[in-house]
């Protein structure tokens, strides 16, 4: 297509419009197109469609840019909002810890045990009664499964 080359009658703009929504034409014929639309003086029902439809998809194009634009900006806020949040998490975390350093508290019934080989036998206590009553509730819904299958047969 020829740069210089322009629209210069309706009929001859009509035919372009049609190309267009064909998808017939090139980069610059669309280029062309839209400049004329935008300043010429003819209108028709085909005329005054095409302006409307490629000033809206222009207009949304425009548009969903913007928005787009503003998403990122708003997905930049909210990450650098986390990481900060995980940074306080972490660093409270590490204070915490080195708050706690070596120290091993328990309460039992109401009263403070701080000797650390008590609060561990306390502990291994718990998880072995803890143990014995899952292996007692395991053979027990093996047993119920087995009467189970007893009466499926």
């Amino acid at each position: 297509m020829n740069k210089n080359y322009h629209i210069s009658n309706q009929a001859e703009l009509e035919q372009h419009i049609e190309r267009y929504f064909d998808g017939e034409t090139s980069i610059q014929e669309e280029q062309m197109l839209r400049e004329t639309l935008a300043d010429c003086p003819w209108s028709s029902e085909v005329i005054d469609e095409a302006r409307f439809t490629m000033g809206y998809f222009a207009a949304h194009c425009q548009e969903t840019e913007r928005v787009a634009k503003k998403n990122n900006r708003r997905k930049l806020i909210g990450i650098a909002a986390s990481i900060a949040i995980i940074l306080a998490a972490g660093g409270y975390a590490l204070w915490h810890q080195q708050q706690s350093v070596g120290v091993c508290i328990a309460y039992v019934n109401g009263q403070i045990v701080q000797d650390d080989d008590k609060v561990m036998a306390l502990v291994a206590d718990d998880l072995s009664k803890m143990d014995n009553a899952s292996k007692a509730m395991t053979n027990q819904l093996s047993s119920l499964g087995e009467a189970l299958e007893l009466d499926n047969e």
